[in-house]
């Protein structure tokens, strides 16, 4: 038997443009968490993308427990042990929870006349649930009826039920609460303590020094090395390790107080059994922060305050004008936007050129000068550029469909096209989820 349970050497991948994965190598031993860390668009997706089937790697080879294997297919990656939870999870919406752990292996009873046999099913992931600490949950709900982290225990379980030897865990508590994480903290610590090779992906760094017993840091496609944990591990050493320099300050010195000028007012917002009588106001070069649980309603009330969402009653002034028609279109012509929590179904047009998403919102300063109807190519490349260079968006192809870019470099790509409109009014959701520490700090 090998040391390793899984082992990868010398994986290359390369796109487009793009060389993103160079010669890296990275093993797993059973009972381990191996933590990988790196800024967005270092290749860490990439690589377990290699892992996980969904991706060929060009040159190198993966082997499980010493074996060589050709993972070609994802179906090939789960019969071999390996489960991987993306942070973009892989359910079937309209399912039970059941048939979401059970996809593609569903029980079956009769002799020529196979049925599935959803009654095992359900009883079998009832039994799992229960074994997660969710003995709340009925294996027999659909999916779209859970939140977020109950989501995120599906496709856990569906790694449990696989018998999985590796599972990879991406970015697993950006949307937990605290109380989910120290659940999820628990489940790791039992997974480990059977033997489970856990490879887990996360930018926040307390994490990683509570966590691993390995630590491995990817830069531009290449490792930078790989280290074990111990109390001498510092932040600043995991930070040098992603991007090759110390962070002196995660956070700029403040320079400037607010003023005492009103920029926004909202004055009894109520939305029946959301929020109710929200009154806020925010100053000129004010940071507000909005905070509380996951289900508490902070999303919604931006998303009402933006127009995104109905409200039943309540007034809006922007600027000390009251806004009379509160919809998107509206609140963007006062000056007023919102970087949405749901970058990749709220924020972007995946399957549309990250230029064109810069673009979309910005075609007014786009077009000619004398023929305002008809865009100025020349504009519309100088704009492009500045922003993909003020925001260092990674990699410098303003032509890949918006897709093929990391989640951090999505996210930036959604802040530049809203500082293009220079807003009075900037409301940001969850800004920094699945964000690297140096792309935090440039944001």
């Amino acid at each position: 038997m090998s040391e390793y349970v899984l082992e990868m050497k010398g994986i290359g991948k390369d796109f487009p443009g793009v060389r993103a994965l160079d010669d890296v190598s990275f093993n797993l031993k059973a009972g381990e968490i191996h933590c990988l860390i790196g800024e967005n668009g270092a290749g860490k997706s990439t690589l377990i993308k290699c892992l996980g089937g969904i991706h060929m790697p060009d040159q190198g080879e993966i082997l499980i427990d010493g074996e060589p294997l050709k993972i070609d297919t994802a179906k090939v990656s789960k019969d071999h042990g390996i489960g991987i939870i993306y942070q973009e999870f892989n359910l079937v919406p309209g399912f039970t929870i059941a048939e979401n752990i059970y996809l593609g292996r569903e029980y079956t009873k009769g002799k020529r006349l196979k049925r599935i046999d959803r009654e095992s099913m359900f009883r079998d992931a009832d039994e799992i649930l229960q074994s997660l600490g969710q003995e709340h949950l009925s294996s027999k709900v659909r999916v779209y009826q859970l939140t977020i982290s109950q989501q995120q225990m599906v496709e856990i379980s569906k790694a449990v039920s696989n018998k999985s030897k590796v599972i990879v865990f991406d970015e697993p508590t950006a949307v937990l609460t605290q109380k989910e994480t120290d659940l999820l903290f628990e489940i790791i610590a039992r997974l480990k303590k059977e033997g489970t090779g856990i490879i887990y992906i996360t930018h926040r760094l307390d994490e990683v020094l509570m966590l691993a017993d390995r630590i491995t840091g990817l830069r531009d496609g290449k490792v930078t090395g790989t280290i074990n944990n111990s109390p001498d591990v510092t932040k600043d050493d995991l930070v040098a390790m992603m991007v090759g320099r110390k962070l002196d300050a995660y956070y700029p010195e403040r320079k400037a107080a607010p003023s005492k000028e009103v920029v926004f007012e909202a004055k009894d917002f109520n939305l029946s059994g959301v929020f109710k009588d929200v009154n806020l106001k925010l100053h000129k070069g004010e940071i507000l922060g909005i905070c509380g649980l996951v289900g508490a309603g902070r999303t919604e009330t931006m998303k009402s305050f933006i127009g995104a969402l109905p409200h039943d009653t309540g007034e809006i002034f922007v600027d000390g004008e009251q806004v009379h028609k509160i919809t998107p279109y509206e609140l963007i012509k006062h000056g007023m936007v919102l970087l949405p929590e749901d970058r990749k179904n709220e924020g972007l047009s995946l399957a549309q050129k990250a230029s064109t998403n810069l673009c979309i919102p910005n075609y007014d300063q786009l077009t000619r000068d004398k023929v305002k109807w008809v865009l100025d190519h020349k504009k519309e490349k100088e704009f492009v550029d500045k922003y993909f260079n003020m925001l260092m968006v990674k990699p410098q192809l303003p032509d890949r469909l918006a897709m093929h870019f990391s989640g951090g470099n999505q996210q930036k790509l959604i802040i530049a096209k809203w500082m293009a409109r220079n807003p009075h009014v900037l409301i940001m959701d969850e800004p920094t989820r699945g964000i690297d520490v140096n792309a935090k700090a440039d944001i």
